[in-house]
């Protein structure tokens, strides 16, 4: 497993369980796609590497390795921000989250996905700057009658005329005893203060996740993407 130090933290060019995760088997946790520049900017890529691994007693071959950074040490309440140019690309998932273990919670400050057309942008005729299909997910408890989590609904990214793709950008989030509050751009893309959904997250320690992904189905070919992070900052709350 390797590792290396970035924005002042320790991190694992994995997940914790793992190089790949059963449910999401088409792509595998590359080392070899983790890069730090002379800049100290961290780049996450995605490239055609097929690997064969055994999931539930099947032999299988994954062909995308993708790049992942896990932290090495968990979170508690604060401010957590990152500067970033998504990938370019068909069927990319880039993202920035959060989760507890045992899962859930999960904040997710961003998940991004391209498709065969348009990349992120999606038009909104409400709205003439454009929608960004860069969503924040929360997760926040497992409900017995279903044993699935229950997710408090995706919502939609908005980072203004700036294109995600093209410009660093900026992806925050404040999470207190009180608040939850997530911004892309500077643009407040959601607020959380119910007591009774924040109660989930009381006394939580997150792991922090940044990676480059592929969605289900990716296309044929080489496929190299570069997810690029200027940095990754937390501030104690």
């Amino acid at each position: 497993m390797k590792t290396l130090n970035w924005s002042g933290y320790r991190w694992i060019t994995q997940e914790r369980w793992g190089e790949i995760h059963k449910d999401k088997s088409w792509c595998w946790y590359d080392e070899e796609r983790v890069k730090v520049d002379d800049k100290k900017y961290l780049h996450l890529e995605t490239f055609k590497n097929p690997k064969d691994f055994t999931l539930d007693n099947k032999s299988i071959t994954s062909n995308y390795g993708v790049g992942l950074v896990s932290s090495v040490r968990d979170f508690g309440y604060g401010y957590f921000e990152i500067e970033a140019k998504l990938p370019t690309g068909k069927k990319l998932w880039p993202a920035f989250w959060m989760w507890s273990s045992p899962w859930p919670p999960e904040i997710d400050v961003f998940e991004g996905y391209t498709d065969n057309r348009t990349g992120y942008l999606k038009f909104n005729r409400f709205n003439p700057l454009g929608w960004w299909n860069i969503p924040s997910n929360i997760w926040t408890h497992t409900n017995s009658s279903n044993n699935k989590a229950v997710n408090l609904k995706p919502r939609t990214g908005f980072c203004g005329f700036d294109n995600p793709a093209k410009k660093f950008l900026k992806y925050s989030c404040l999470w207190t005893e009180d608040i939850i509050e997530i911004k892309h751009n500077g643009y407040v893309v959601r607020q959380i203060t119910n007591p009774e959904q924040l109660k989930y997250f009381k006394g939580k320690k997150m792991n922090v996740i940044i990676n480059n992904h592929f969605q289900p189905n990716p296309p044929k070919g080489d496929n190299y993407s570069d997810f690029v992070v200027k940095y990754f900052k937390y501030e104690k709350a």
